[in-house]
């Protein structure tokens, strides 16, 4: 699994990661996100690399309440690595947010239980809204939702 990249947003208080690799077919008009879809973009997703994420997150501790993580698409990951990776920033003790174009009925159960907050649904242009705001986040599209674990 490789990662295109991260930025700070503030915001959200939040670090944005950024994972490589979606194979919609066809891709969402209008994405986000184009330079995400391929997953050679980015770099490996390793031990190493989470080091780095550690200390970015130890080192702006007070500025980072969330980790929200995009693509590409999450989801499209190999499982095993997607898990790891998941398993890896929830450890961090932030609010851990994942953004998914698939409904919640088809996100694996291991998301369900790390991941705070998980946004579903594709951005589908005829579904524009300007008034979809759900935990704080604007959403694009009337068909997007934010789904808050309980657990």
């Amino acid at each position: 699994m490789n990662i295109l990249g991260s930025q700070y947003t503030l915001t959200h208080k939040a670090l944005e990661i950024y994972i490589s690799g979606c194979s919609g077919n066809p891709h969402c008009i209008g994405c986000h996100n184009p330079e995400s879809w391929d997953f050679n973009q980015g770099y490996l997703y390793d031990e190493e690399y989470f080091e780095k994420i550690k200390f970015k997150v130890k080192d702006f501790n007070i500025l980072i309440e969330n980790i929200m993580i995009f693509g590409g698409e999450p989801n499209d990951q190999n499982h095993d690595e997607l898990l790891h990776f998941l398993t890896d920033m929830k450890s961090l003790n932030k609010k851990l947010w994942l953004f998914t174009r698939y409904d919640i009925t088809e996100v694996p159960e291991f998301e369900l239980i790390l991941c705070d907050y998980i946004k579903t649904g594709a951005y589908i242009p005829e579904l524009i809204t300007e008034d979809n705001v759900q935990y704080g986040i604007k959403l694009a599209t009337s068909n997007q939702h934010i789904h808050k674990n309980c657990l």
